[in-house]
């Protein structure tokens, strides 16, 4: 891949990420899309609570959990959230080795 083992989305990627190519659901540039959308998601359930919506301090504190999880996938190569995709919409099946 043509990517370098640089500064992306915040964290040093690790090289197993790197190795996926556009077809896998966990493609980094997808992944990168992710971040973005979910930190405007997280910033607008902010925004929103402070206004006195209820439900919005929670939506915001899972969109940025779901964030840290991402990025815990850049920096280790491991996936730790039983969703994936730009809303989470879809579950992770997992597997035993």
């Amino acid at each position: 891949m043509a990517t370098s083992l640089k500064n992306i989305g915040g964290v040093t990627p690790h090289p197993s990420v790197l190795k996926h190519d556009k077809d896998h659901p966990l493609y980094i540039k997808e992944v990168l899309t992710w971040i973005d959308h979910n930190k405007a998601l997280a910033s607008e359930h902010s925004r929103l609570a402070r206004r006195g919506d209820k439900d919005s301090m929670s939506q915001r504190y899972i969109h940025e959990g779901y964030v840290k999880d991402i990025r815990h996938y850049l920096r280790t190569g491991d996936w730790i959230s039983d969703f994936f995709g730009k809303n989470q919409e879809h579950k992770i099946k997992w597997r035993s080795a």
